[in-house]
């Protein structure tokens, strides 16, 4: 037998399966009346073609979606792509009627425009693939259409809305970032003090309440008046004016700056060691002590109830070096630096962490041209850095 006699037995022998289904579907008459109606039901199309793309048949939201009949549709009056919106037919044309789709494993999704008869422009989801017979040899082309218009349209008035954004954040500038900035100090550091009341206030729950305790809330109290000048001298580093630098002791600013921590030393949540040099003179404002006050509250967090944190100077040359070491979960290399951006947090588990801490360490180092970054303790935790310049 010729290759030509081979082909046109191929093509009677798959007109006779194409005629024995259909004969099938005409003695089925409850299941199909019964598929028939499921298909009503949902919002879509389905659809299956033989392998030269002539249709079979059309069932679900035909006329809801389109404005044609099924019957139409099977008449190619209108041809399915004749309905499709011509500055998307190019694309469609060229990409499946190619060869891929008489593959045994072709499928895909495509997304496009049709024209409605009422000439109405709706966007579709359409999903395709090849459906073979026993021996793996393609029979028919079906899949299931389904309106998108309304995501689409929803996308559309998003892709507006943020070029809109983005136009007045650009002309409001460096106004609205200071503003901004001013805003997030204000808020994280207000909030830290707050928690520092309310842990105070759980502690005279729990434990005998003592006088001690009263002036621990007190003094959290007045450390919200200094957040506001902290905060004030923040937005002037914001917004890149010099702020006043006076010869300071740093070891002295670094004890002061943890006395907000006291309570938790040594009552069970955390014990906090000093291994500073007596005397570590640097050129800095008072804003510096966030940095300190920041760091040790970012090793509590990982060093976990019970633990130790160290706080050491180190002298390296003509600079110093001030550690502040945790033995709890080490933070993963990858995610070392993008701790210091804003809005960047690791831990997932704490509602009032706002991921503000470490981006505000970063804004004070680099106004004193100083370096703040973190590295894995060993064996485990970290150890949060900043190297600044010492004076004589």
């Amino acid at each position: 037998m010729t290759d030509k006699e081979k082909t046109k037995a191929q093509l009677l022998a798959e007109n006779r399966q194409l005629a024995k289904e259909l004969l099938t579907l005409k003695t089925k008459l409850p299941v199909e009346d019964q598929y028939r109606s499921f298909l009503q039901d949902f919002q879509g199309i389905a659809y299956r073609l033989d392998m030269r793309w002539n249709p079979i048949f059309f069932h679900g939201a035909v006329n809801q979606l389109t404005g044609y009949s099924e019957t139409d549709l099977l008449n190619r009056k209108p041809d399915w792509y004749d309905i499709v919106y011509p500055d998307d037919l190019p694309e469609l044309q060229t990409k499946y009627h190619g060869r891929e789709f008489r593959k045994p494993e072709f499928k895909a999704q495509r997304e496009y425009r049709i024209l409605t008869r009422t000439g109405e422009i709706r966007w579709i989801h359409d999903t395709i693939q090849t459906i073979s017979d026993i021996n793996g040899t393609p029979m028919y082309i079906q899949g299931a259409v389904f309106d998108i218009t309304e995501r689409k349209l929803a996308e559309e008035h998003i892709r507006r809305s943020e070029a809109k954004y983005r136009e007045l954040s650009e002309q409001l500038g460096e106004t609205n970032s200071i503003k901004d900035l001013l805003l997030d100090v204000i808020t994280h550091d207000l909030r830290n003090a707050a928690g520092n009341i309310f842990g105070f206030a759980s502690l005279l729950k729990e434990m005998n309440p003592t006088l001690e305790f009263i002036d621990n809330i007190e003094t959290s109290s007045l450390s919200l008046l200094s957040v506001i000048d902290n905060a004030s001298t923040l937005a002037k580093i914001s917004a890149g004016e010099k702020i006043d630098m006076v010869k300071l002791n740093l070891t002295e600013i670094i004890k002061d700056s943890l006395e907000e921590f006291t309570p938790m030393n040594g009552k069970a949540l955390v014990e906090i060691k000093l291994r500073l040099h007596e005397k570590l003179m640097v050129n800095a404002n008072p804003i510096i002590s966030e940095v300190f006050k920041n760091y040790v509250s970012n090793a509590i967090k990982y060093a976990h109830e019970g633990h130790l944190v160290i706080v050491e100077t180190l002298k390296e040359g003509e600079y110093i070096k001030v550690m502040v070491k945790d033995f709890g979960n080490t933070i993963p290399e990858d995610s070392r630096k993008i701790i210091f951006e804003r809005r960047i947090t690791l831990d997932k588990t704490r509602k009032l962490n706002s991921g503000l801490g470490l981006a505000i360490v970063k804004k004070i180092a680099d106004i004193h041209d100083a370096e703040a970054w973190v590295e894995p303790n060993h064996p485990t935790g970290n150890i949060f850095c900043l190297r600044i310049r010492e004076i004589g």
